[in-house]
């Protein structure tokens, strides 16, 4: 049977490679790699080798809700977002969760990337105000820009543009908390939780040490 032990260094070894790739370095310096590196060493070694939250790290979605209120939305809390493996996965689970698969519709935007995704599930975006509004905003929302949202927007976001994210992905919903409990289900039952690792990175990368 596999100890803990190996477990924890199996996983480091495969963040340690995926990080030290040619892509990582790439987008990064050493200097951060290697910091992140003991981010993750730090929390795999410290026993978070597990499921994390399931509707994502708490510290995680603290600041993905506080950027939203910055950019202009109530402050709704950690109730108020999901973390989910890339944005793709957040819009899927959305979908689900908002009653639109199959063959349903939603209003509001949603990038061309993502056509693929709707022709698949049958999902139109039509301009009816009965249905949900779904805005994809990328990776725009820790950048210096305004993502242009309304408080009644279901918010499809991607952490992936962060410095020092790649070669992790992560994705995250947000909007009222009762509408994202809702999607938290779907996301539940589809894969449990986005990988702790990945949200580890993203923390690193928004200023969390250890």
């Amino acid at each position: 049977m596999t100890g803990p032990c190996r477990v924890e260094g199996a996983i480091a070894a495969r963040a340690r490679a995926a990080i030290t790739s040619d892509r990582a370095r790439d987008r990064s310096s050493d200097a951060p790699v290697r910091g992140l590196l003991d981010s993750l060493r730090h929390n795999l070694l410290g026993g978070e080798t597990h499921y994390p939250a399931r509707p994502g790290m708490t510290e995680l979605r603290a600041l993905v809700a506080a950027r939203l209120e910055a950019q202009g939305l109530p402050e709704r809390g950690v109730g108020s977002v999901l973390i989910t493996a890339s944005e793709g996965e957040a819009l899927f689970v959305c979908l689900l969760g908002l009653g639109a698969f199959p063959d349903g519709s939603v209003a509001g935007s949603i990038s061309a990337e993502h056509q693929p995704l709707l022709d698949w599930t049958g999902v139109r975006v039509s301009d009816s105000e009965a249905t949900p509004r779904v805005i994809t905003i990328g990776d725009r929302l820790f950048r210096d820009v305004d993502v242009s949202v309304d408080p009644a927007d279901v918010i499809i976001g991607s952490l992936d543009g962060l410095d020092g994210m790649n070669p992790f992905t992560l994705g995250f919903v947000a909007g009222e908390p009762e509408t994202v409990a809702k999607i938290t289900k779907w996301k539940q039952a589809s894969s449990i939780c986005a990988p702790g690792p990945s949200q580890r990175a993203a923390l690193w990368a928004l200023g969390v040490r250890p």
